[in-house]
């Protein structure tokens, strides 16, 4: 889908707007709901929560309770969490400060950690990615293994050989393990059940297909896959057998550029997330087109601001739990929920929303293309 050139002026006015004046939208909670762009553009995201521990996710506790043992749920929050994902309404939150993944039940009222044990154990957790079936793989830099555990959190197998592996991405689908190798500088592709690895892609450089430092790794409906080149600044998509597609990106201070990229994840829509952990913010591209069309975040501590984001996923599986918390003019598509290594907002679930009355809200963020819900 191509755009004019009006909107494309649009759009770099918005994003410049939300890179350059982040804090614009982001004040104390009694001021109103946080959105990104602000009114009177069309809002397309609105910060609706932060989880920081037990105490956000468990049913309160007794003042007598708190009394006779103390306040135990304040002990037990998020201390430098790194990477998230979300399956049947728990959100899995990889957390190398816990040397563990830290599992926020928000349907069963639970917070507590993966209770990896044994053969299955944890050390340095960075990365995690769960399929349709509720498989969870972790990647994990102190063992430099990937460690599978199936729907009921138990040990599977690990992939990978620690003399050669450091995986610090993971992505999967039916058949394929998609390991981001950080000290070989490619992405390295296991068999599911085999654990056999049967191919690799990329080396280290700078042309297309080669990658200076890869970190983070995620696919869309198609199979495609997107590798965030951390020391290339830029995001590069291949196809499911490792053939370079393009790039996203480029050094610099604006829109559409990169300083210190990390986590990524696509929505069903076809809009690719971008975490910038220098600019503490979301880019939000078309991946169709490579086009750099909003940001969201900001530096800060306030609602909806970042420090240090480092991790981004798309969920539409816990909309209901959200859904009072948007503003009554709009409705809730999906969530999108960074991970920040420091400050309040270590969980911040954000919304992607539409007005229920478009012609209040005539101009726009991003191009309607329907729900991606």
């Amino acid at each position: 889908m191509k755009h004019s050139r009006p909107f494309r002026a649009l759009v770099f006015v918005i994003v410049v707007h939300a890179l350059l004046s982040g804090c614009a939208t982001s004040r104390d909670q009694d001021d109103g709901p946080v959105f990104y762009p602000p009114p009177p553009q069309r809002p397309r995201i609105q910060f609706l929560a932060s989880i920081s521990g037990a105490k956000d996710v468990e049913e309160a506790t007794s003042p007598l309770m708190k009394f006779l043992v103390g306040d135990m749920k304040s002990r037990r929050n998020f201390r430098k969490p790194t990477a998230v994902a979300s399956h049947e309404g728990a959100i899995y939150v990889a957390d190398p400060g816990w040397d563990s993944v830290i599992v926020a039940d928000l349907r069963n009222q639970v917070f507590d950690t993966l209770r990896d044990r044994g053969a299955g154990k944890l050390q340095v957790p960075v990365a995690i990615a769960i399929d349709a079936d509720g498989n969870k793989f972790v990647a994990d830099t102190g063992r430099n293994q990937v460690v599978q555990f199936n729907e009921r959190n138990e040990f599977v197998r690990a992939f990978g050989n620690p003399e050669v592996l450091r995986p610090t991405g993971v992505a999967v689908d039916e058949r394929f393990v998609y390991v981001v190798n950080r000290k070989e500088h490619r992405v390295e592709v296991f068999d599911r059940f085999s654990k056999e690895r049967v191919r690799s892609f990329g080396m280290f450089g700078a042309e297309d297909g080669q990658f200076n430092i890869p970190t983070s790794i995620t696919r869309d409906e198609k199979g495609h896959l997107f590798v965030t080149d951390a020391t290339n600044f830029r995001i590069q998509e291949f196809d499911s057998e490792g053939t370079f597609v393009k790039s996203f990106g480029f050094l610099g201070d604006g829109p559409g550029t990169f300083a210190r990229p990390r986590g990524l994840a696509v929505s069903r829509g076809e809009h690719l997330y971008t975490v910038d952990g220098a600019f503490e913010n979301v880019q939000i591209w078309d991946a169709e087109n490579a086009q750099v069309l909003l940001a969201f975040g900001g530096a800060g501590v306030g609602p909806g601001q970042m420090y240090l984001p480092a991790s981004v996923y798309i969920d539409y599986g816990l909309r209901e739990h959200f859904a009072d918390l948007v503003d009554p003019d709009f409705e809730l598509e999906y969530l999108i929920l960074v991970v920040n290594n420091y400050g309040p907002n270590k969980l911040a679930v954000y919304g992607f929303i539409h007005p229920k009355d478009p012609s209040r809200y005539p101009e726009y963020a991003l191009p309607d293309r329907g729900s991606e819900g």
